[in-house]
């Protein structure tokens, strides 16, 4: 199964969720100067609006940003940001609680790999295996990262070298992952 495929099913299975204990889908503060292809319906009186993943067209790709970086980044890279508009999606692997990040519209989409470049960078002066960040955790420090070089999912410390292997692979770590 692709990971495109994968993910659209994460997003339906935290749709539903998030459906049967609030009866609403998720939702997100509204920001009127952000809006995203991916918003439901009408803001809330509490500033709320919900919103479901919907597909990026064209679909988003990594392939320049890794050209200008030098890299060739794992396969399946590109459509964990470039398939869907989405919020991020609140999960659990090997007991962290975790945020996978998504695309909210086009310039998250543009920021985001202004942020992974950025990322990038401080790991080649830190003279450490390049990664990629696709995800937070509970710790404000601890993110989920991806080794370019193996496709191996990771978690890491800010700053540091990954240090516990998730998942094999993008697609593994999907499988792996609940809501």
């Amino acid at each position: 199964m692709s990971v495109s495929t994968k993910l659209d099913k994460l997003h339906q299975a935290f749709s539903e969720k998030c459906l049967e204990r609030t009866g609403k889908l998720p939702v997100i503060e509204h920001d009127t100067a952000w809006p995203s292809p991916c918003e439901q319906g009408e803001v809330d009186e509490k500033g709320l609006i919900q919103w479901c993943a919907v597909p990026q067209q064209p679909a988003g790709s990594l392939e320049d940003l890794a050209k200008a970086l030098e890299l060739s980044f794992p396969e399946d890279l590109s459509p964990l940001f470039g398939h869907v508009y989405a919020g991020n999606l609140l999960l659990s692997i090997d007991d962290h609680h975790i945020e996978l990040l998504q695309a909210w519209n086009e310039d998250d989409f543009s920021r985001l790999q202004q942020n992974i470049t950025g990322h990038v960078l401080m790991k080649r002066k830190l003279k450490q295996p390049e990664t990629v960040f696709i995800g937070l955790t509970e710790q404000d420090d601890l993110l989920i990262t991806v080794l370019v070089e193996s496709g191996e999912v990771c978690l890491e410390y800010v700053g540091k070298k990954p240090h516990h292997v998730l998942a094999k692979s993008i697609s593994e770590f999907l499988d792996k992952v609940t809501v």
